[in-house]
């Protein structure tokens, strides 16, 4: 009857908006990234690490070859075996979350981990759950399309990224590759996002540990260096209200583990923020030695 298909209709479409792949594309299109492809191999990796991790009891984005499952020493090993082409990969993994949502949740609460999900060097990505186990893969597919080339020589090269590590690649098309993916996306990328509702109130911990204290939700703001290839940030505000959040600044100069890349800064309040509340952010920057103010703001649950 026409009442059971639309009962269908609508449980299928529910089912769908709440796959990871949907869910992640959701977050980097808001926050101005591109969205990505889902790639059985890169999958196949994921589950092969999850799958060694549930088993091991081994956390981290590692594999022991004296352990049973082992399928891969590091996430480049495990994408390369799996048949993706490149052993450009980003990872991410997460414990003992109930699902994909929470999984997804938590690491976008966290500063390294939120900014692995937002990189904008990468168009495909892949993903399993093993026991409560949520590994996440990411690469680049066209400069796996240039591992199957096989070039000779070029006076600039890069190596070490195609599954045979003497192979090359001439570095204008690594290059060419890599920015084509940041070409589409925004000048700015921000998280939480611009009007985002049911935003957490304090930072997620992580490893390695982003601070050696506990913090208020992180607030992350990307320039595209794209259209900035060079930028002086002038100031990071947080404020409730007209009163300013107290908080510490982070570039990739002062990070202690170097993982901030250049053009990026957080801001990391002193304190957990309020729930219920709606926070605005004011970043002045000189970009290209022009001054830009980039303003928007989100709301806690």
């Amino acid at each position: 009857m026409l009442y059971k298909s639309i009962l269908f209709l609508a449980i299928l479409t529910i089912a769908l908006a709440a796959t990871p792949i949907s869910t992640i594309n959701s977050i980097r299109k808001k926050s101005g990234a591109t969205t990505l492809t889902y790639s059985k191999k890169l999958s196949v990796a994921a589950y092969k690490h999850a799958y060694y991790v549930s088993k091991s009891s081994l956390l981290g984005h590692y594999e022991d070859s004296s352990y049973n499952y082992f399928y891969g020493s590091a996430p480049w090993d495990r994408v390369l075996r799996a048949g993706f082409g490149t052993a450009v990969v980003v990872e991410n993994i997460s414990f003992y979350e109930k699902n994909y949502r929470a999984s997804i949740r938590k690491l976008m609460g966290t500063v390294y981990h939120r900014l692995a999900f937002l990189t904008l060097e990468v168009d495909s990505i892949g993903y399993a759950t093993v026991g409560r186990i949520y590994v996440y893969d990411m690469s680049n597919s066209k400069v796996a399309a240039l591992c199957k080339k096989h070039y000779k020589n070029a006076p600039m090269v890069i190596n070490g990224v195609c599954p045979n590590s003497s192979d090359i690649i001439p570095e204008n098309l690594f290059k060419s590759a890599m920015w084509k993916m940041k070409s589409k996306a925004k000048s700015v990328i921000m998280y939480p996002y611009r009007n985002q509702k049911g935003v957490g109130v304090r930072g997620v911990e992580e490893s390695p540990k982003f601070l050696n204290r506990l913090f208020g939700y992180p607030v992350s703001v990307t320039f595209n260096s794209i259209y900035a290839s060079k930028v002086v940030l002038k100031s990071f505000k947080l404020f409730k209200g007209a009163k300013v959040v107290s908080g510490k600044i982070v570039t990739s100069r002062s990070d202690t583990h170097k993982k901030i890349k250049p053009n990026t800064f957080v801001f990391a309040p002193d304190r957990y923020l309020s729930p219920a509340s709606t926070y605005r952010v004011k970043v002045v920057a000189l970009v290209n030695g022009k001054r830009k103010v980039v303003e928007w703001s989100f709301s806690t649950r």
